[in-house]
């Protein structure tokens, strides 16, 4: 018993069972819908209104003076050197003192009573002090009283 197979193959012909090419005019109908989208996006988003007022002023105040909004000044200290060493900041705006080197430090002030760091700073870690008076502050490293700084509070 001898069993033939016949084998056949298939020609350019021949296609698949299902389609694999989509009619050119569903793939713009689609380009077409996302710009629809997209406008409709933009003229409804665009047109938003802040929720806050964009000149806060002072409560009773009825000058249009705009309060500054408090800000977080990062002063590194590196290799025996603070940077930036001289800064110039408003009331109520926060200095970070991160400590970039291997050695701890401690952040003192003899201008400004509260402005110290009660301890050391170790590596890669921050002291803050938000500055609430105006006026010129020094500080200095208090293991090393050659590595000092100045903070100016407008």
């Amino acid at each position: 018993m001898s069993e033939e197979v016949e084998v056949q193959l298939a020609g350019k012909n021949d296609r698949p069972p299902f389609r694999t090419a989509h009619a050119p005019g569903i793939s713009w109908l689609v380009v077409i819908l996302l710009l629809v989208i997209s406008a409709f996006a933009v003229i409804h988003f665009g047109n938003l209104q802040p929720a806050v007022s964009p000149l806060p002023t002072t409560p009773g105040d009825n000058s249009t003076t705009p309060l500054v909004q408090p800000r977080i000044y990062t002063i590194s200290y590196d290799s025996g050197v603070f940077s930036p060493t001289n800064l110039r900041i408003h009331a109520g705006d926060t200095v970070r003192f991160k400590n970039d080197s291997i050695f701890p430090i401690r952040i003192i002030s003899d201008d400004l009573v509260g402005f110290d760091s009660i301890g050391d700073v170790p590596q890669g870690s921050f002291f803050s002090f938000t500055f609430a008076a105006r006026g010129t502050f020094s500080y200095r490293n208090n293991h090393n009283s050659d590595q000092t700084g100045t903070i100016i509070v407008r």
